[in-house]
């Protein structure tokens, strides 16, 4: 690790630390940065490992690319800093001319719903949730090593240990719970796209079906992208790499949970 990439992290340790300090910011808002910082961790390459697959299709190469990672670790910044300075100046006055502060960042505030911007039961159990997830993802991270890479590419062995003693792709199974995670706190329809309702119908807002049916569409996309197009891409090259062996480990262990699937 280079001196600069120790000073960038520890200046982004302080400079929060600092602000709460001051009083700008609350240990929600704080909370809500981490858990931004967090999720897109969950988003990273863990391995600098060069893998060149030509066979993949447009959409898992943009997905799997740098740029691709790198884009949605920003706009995941972005939308917690966002999120927080909406709860700090809608809900806590906390920050200097909190009005000015809110008409910038949220053009309609009357639809936000305070459980979702302070400390409250859905506050809890959605970090609950992105802690475990971000926890199971990176052990998945730790124990593949330089064989966790976002291209398709032959591992150097096959692990058996750790979580892989009990789920093939457990990396998967933390994501979708990170993702998850991301929705309840930062997408819900009375959260931080409500800011938005300059730009879209109302409705949105209102009707409750149209928040779950945006849900619903919304992780199917990733659902299909990882844990079913990409894990069965996975899995037809670990059976011609390993062959018996991966078959025998197939038959002891689940895809995602736990004695469960």
């Amino acid at each position: 690790m280079t001196s600069s990439t120790t000073a960038a992290k520890l200046l982004a340790l302080l400079i929060p630390l600092a602000l709460l300090y001051a009083g700008y910011l609350n240990l929600y808002a704080l909370t809500v940065i981490h858990a931004g910082y967090l999720i897109q961790l969950s988003f990273r390459q863990p391995s600098t490992k060069t893998v060149k697959t030509p066979s993949e299709s447009w959409i898992m190469w943009m997905v799997a690319s740098p740029l691709g990672t790198s884009f949605a670790r920003i706009v995941t910044l972005i939308i917690a800093i966002h999120h927080a300075t909406v709860s700090l100046a809608k809900f806590s006055n906390a920050l200097p001319r909190s009005d000015n502060v809110l008409l910038y960042s949220c053009a309609t505030p009357a639809y936000l719903d305070p459980e979702l911007f302070t400390w409250s039961p859905h506050t809890f159990a959605t970090l609950a949730l992105l802690y475990t997830g971000s926890y199971v993802r990176f052990s998945a991270y730790a124990e593949l090593g330089t064989n966790f890479t976002y291209r398709l590419a032959k591992p150097d062995q096959l692990v058996t240990s750790g979580l892989y003693a009990y789920v093939r792709h457990p990396s998967y199974t933390g994501l979708l719970a990170v993702l998850m995670a991301m929705y309840s706190l930062f997408f819900r329809q009375r959260g931080l796209p409500s800011c938005s309702t300059p730009l879209v119908s109302e409705r949105l807002f209102e009707e409750a079906w149209v928040g779950y049916a945006i849900a619903v569409i919304g992780f199917s996309v990733p659902v299909w992208l990882f844990m079913v197009k990409r894990v069965k891409e996975e899995e037809k090259m670990m059976e011609m790499e390993f062959g018996q062996k991966w078959k025998e480990y197939c038959e002891r262990t689940k895809k995602f949970i736990p004695f469960v699937y």
